[in-house]
């Protein structure tokens, strides 16, 4: 190999972990469509109208739309349509582009939807709900779902009030631009935005990640796509128009938990029932035959979903079958992501004063509360039933599947939770991480002296292979006490705040989304002493 193909080589690996598998943009998946008879008999498009650009009777297509290669609705079109329905609707929609620009640097366009004349880093005393899509460049159906809601209000303003009554409403329809542009999963850089939540390696995460917490919403929904063409026992599609889930971390306050589980998740599926569409939770598979194996969505932090709800918020991440399916279907899937947020903004606005106390009840619970946070925990297989579509003639179907469900997971490692904790100037860019997930961090000017709890690695394993430009690093610790003389400049993390839960999953360093586990806290040898301190 040439020394310029071995650099190349050694940047793929370095930036994505997959040797000679990522281009610098336009990194398409296969396209695999599903057949006529497969769409007639079990994904007929539906005979509704929706109000976005893609369904518009002048919409105009770009060649690759057909072929998997570029979206539905360009970022001139979606950056018209947001501006047209601005100017028609001034009172209460009003039309932006934050202060940053993605990778590339193109523009990050949103819509705030308020009657109040506050900006958006206000409360006006209703609900905050932020809707996000997108930020997977290759799912176009998630952001044209937040298109046709907009153009649904627009047509509707009676009903656009009903909700606006209640709440304030930001939506974000591309998270991922640069994504969109070259119609790929990724970052312009071949990152994925959606694993960069606890190590903040992006300065495009960091920076939405500060929007985001200036929002300070109560209600999240993130707009996402599924493969469509993994096989199950041989012949069946997963036959789910519409997969959900909740923020399923256990550090987030149990209230918020179940107001999710319980309240918002049976309306989300009732609002696909309503359209003749199919709900099921959101999962990926262990194993695809004989019988499946499927894992409900995780409580990994480093994972969007979580890392919002950790900010002690309802969320919920929304799969349409779509990925690989070029242009197939997309009046259908765009319909169930639309139904999906639906689901969501009904019972936020026809629960509104049960669901604002039970969140704002939830987070001053988790400030003053005393209970163990949650360090690691684990899921067991069971037996149920899935939703499946045969290949052969159309038919839907319930086969057997083990299930591994996290509604809730278990907890298998707990520890006291700390008053705070105590980071040694030399470490201030844990301090700035924190800070931009939305951290109140002290900076010490006289330094700290005392008695804290430390950690003893204990052991470590390195993974094999690079995730996400990071060889991982799983540790144990033992505890121990000792005395500390930091410098001044050191940093205090307090926990009584609303996004204490975000510390606990970068600082314990046995956490599978831990600055340790990441290599930002580099820990080489048994006997290290970690050097972040818990004051106890």
């Amino acid at each position: 190999m040439a020394t310029s193909q071995l650099k190349l080589a050694l940047f793929a690996a370095l930036t994505t972990g997959v040797v000679g598998q990522s281009t610098y943009g336009e990194n398409h998946v296969r396209v695999s469509k599903d057949s006529d008879m497969l769409v007639q008999t079990a994904f007929p498009e539906p005979n509704v109208t929706l109000y976005s650009p893609a369904f518009s009777r002048n919409a105009e297509f770009d060649p690759g739309w057909f072929e998997g290669t570029e979206g539905a609705t360009q970022e001139s079109t979606l950056d018209s349509f947001l501006r047209g329905l601005a100017r028609k609707n001034d009172r209460w929609f009003k039309y932006d582009k934050t202060d940053f620009v993605s990778e590339e640097g193109r523009a990050f366009p949103y819509a705030y939807l308020s009657t109040s004349r506050r900006s958006h880093r206000e409360s006006s005393g209703k609900l905050k709900v932020w809707l996000q899509g997108s930020v997977h460049g290759n799912e176009p159906a998630g952001d044209e779902a937040l298109l046709a809601l907009l153009g649904a209000m627009d047509k509707d303003p009676k009903w656009a009030q009903s909700f606006l009554d209640k709440m304030d409403i930001l939506v974000l329809p591309r998270y991922n631009p640069d994504g969109n542009e070259y119609f790929q999963r990724t970052l312009a850089t071949n990152f994925d935005p959606n694993r960069d939540h606890t190590k903040l390696r992006r300065q495009q995460t960091r920076d939405i990640k500060k929007f985001f917490n200036e929002f300070n919403p109560h209600i999240v929904v993130d707009m996402h796509e599924y493969g469509a063409a993994t096989r199950y026992a041989g012949n069946y599609t997963n036959a789910a128009d519409g997969m959900y889930s909740a923020a399923k971390n256990l550090n987030i306050n149990k209230s918020i938990r179940e107001l999710s589980e319980n309240i918002f998740a049976p309306a989300i599926n009732a609002s696909l029932a309503s359209k003749n569409l199919r709900g099921e939770p959101y999962v990926t598979a262990s194993r695809t035959s004989p019988v499946p194996r499927l894992n409900e969505a995780g409580t990994d932090a480093k994972i969007g979903r979580n890392a919002m709800g950790l900010t002690q918020t309802v969320v919920f991440l929304f799969e349409t079958r779509g990925i690989g399916l070029a242009n197939q279907s997309f009046g259908r899937r765009t319909l169930a992501g639309l139904q999906m947020v639906l689901g969501v903004l009904e019972t936020a606005r026809d629960k509104s004063r049960d669901v604002l106390s039970t969140i704002e009840q939830g987070r001053r619970s988790f400030i003053s509360g005393k209970e163990e946070i949650v360090v690691t925990d684990y899921t067991e297989y069971s037996e149920r039933t899935y939703t499946f579509a045969d290949r052969r003639n159309g038919d839907v179907v319930q086969l057997p599947v083990e299930f591994a469900s996290t509604t809730p997971a278990s907890a298998n490692l707990t520890r006291a939770r700390p008053e705070a904790y105590i980071i040694p100037r030399a470490w201030f860019d844990l301090a700035e991480r924190l800070r931009v997930s939305g951290l109140e961090v002290e900076t010490l000017r006289d330094g700290f002296k005392g008695q804290v709890e430390a950690y003893n690695i204990t052991s470590i394993s390195l993974a094999d292979s690079y995730y996400e430009g990071e060889i991982l690093n799983t540790v144990t610790t033992e505890t121990i006490t000792q005395e500390v003389d930091l410098p001044k400049g050191s940093f205090l993390v307090k926990t009584a705040q609303k996004n204490a839960a975000l510390a606990f999953i970068a600082l314990e360093p046995e956490n599978i989304d831990s600055y340790v586990s990441f290599g930002v806290v580099p820990m080489e040898a048994v006997g290290d002493i970690y050097p972040v301190f818990r004051k106890v």
